[in-house]
């Protein structure tokens, strides 16, 4: 299973070795076209609500030797959009998934500090749930590069984050439940003996209905119980801005200048920088 382009592929991990996978082309791809497959992936409308970037897969998007690169860019002469000053690529999947496993092959960016290249799931909210139940699920596969700071300490290169989000209706209000609030339930930091951002590594996830279980090059490295993973979920690829180009306050990433920031336009120089996707793949339980 160390071959680039095997259809039939099977998960590189995954818990009980007999489960039968069946591959599900509606959101795997391995990139061996020139341009992506946009009846897989969407490439403008209903993308994540980014609040320090934009998504623009024009510009941001391409295949080269069946790798996809997702690039940040930095707009052209600092020119504010909407209070941005950076775009980027991404990757949705039209399909929703609620249960499987979800592999990708990923190097990250060579910025170092400063983008996050993630693989993770999400679905739609929806506050007309019942009490209790979920609004919002969604589930980091893995989440590279964020120089977390974490209980006094300071991630680096080498920490990577796999965590759960989710927002539950209480009280006829949605909730959300963040990993830091919740980290028995939902915060995995897993610290990684190599730098992600040098080579390609697998990144995979098995979500069942009783357990989230994440494995990197096929070791499990994390599990938790499934509380309110249950939603629909697409399936997601994309590079996000962080620090120093970010500040993080009210619950999201917010804009700042980068020409007037001196941390951020120090950094200015490593942008444009892109993350590497080999493939994704996505089995279901046959």
């Amino acid at each position: 299973h160390h071959h680039h382009h095997h259809g039939s592929q099977q998960p590189t991990k995954t818990s009980n070795p007999n489960d039968q996978w069946t591959i599900k082309w509606s959101a795997s791809d391995e990139f061996n076209k020139n341009d992506p497959d946009w009846a897989k992936w969407i490439k403008t409308g209903n993308l994540p609500n980014t609040s320090a970037w934009k998504w623009n897969n024009q510009k941001n998007v391409k295949i080269s030797n069946g790798i996809a690169e997702l690039t940040m860019r930095h707009n052209a002469n600092n020119t504010p959009d909407g209070g941005t000053y950076f775009t980027s690529g991404i990757f949705k999947s039209y399909q929703k998934f609620t249960y499987g496993y979800f592999e990708a092959k990923i190097q990250g960016a060579d910025i170092g500090e400063g983008v996050c290249p993630s693989f993770w799931l999400y679905s739609d909210f929806d506050y007309s749930v019942a009490n209790g139940e979920t609004v919002y699920s969604e589930i980091d596969v893995v989440e590279l590069q964020q120089f977390d700071w974490y209980e006094g300490h300071q991630d680096d290169i080498y920490d990577m984050d796999l965590n759960l989000h989710a927002v539950v209706k209480e009280n006829g209000q949605g909730v959300w439940k963040r990993p830091k609030m919740y980290p028995q339930e939902q915060l995995n930091k897993w610290r990684a003996p190599w730098d992600p951002s040098k080579d390609f590594h697998i990144y995979g996830c098995e979500v069942n209905q009783n357990e989230i279980i994440w494995y990197v090059d096929g070791v499990e490295v994390a599990r938790k119980p499934n509380k309110y993973w249950h939603r629909p979920m697409n399936v997601t690829l994309s590079l996000g801005l962080r620090k120093p180009f970010v500040k993080f306050f009210d619950n999201k990433n917010n804009a700042i200048n980068p020409e007037t920031d001196a941390k951020a336009r120090e950094k200015l120089s490593d942008i444009p920088t892109s993350m590497y996707v080999d493939y994704v793949r996505v089995w279901e339980k046959s």
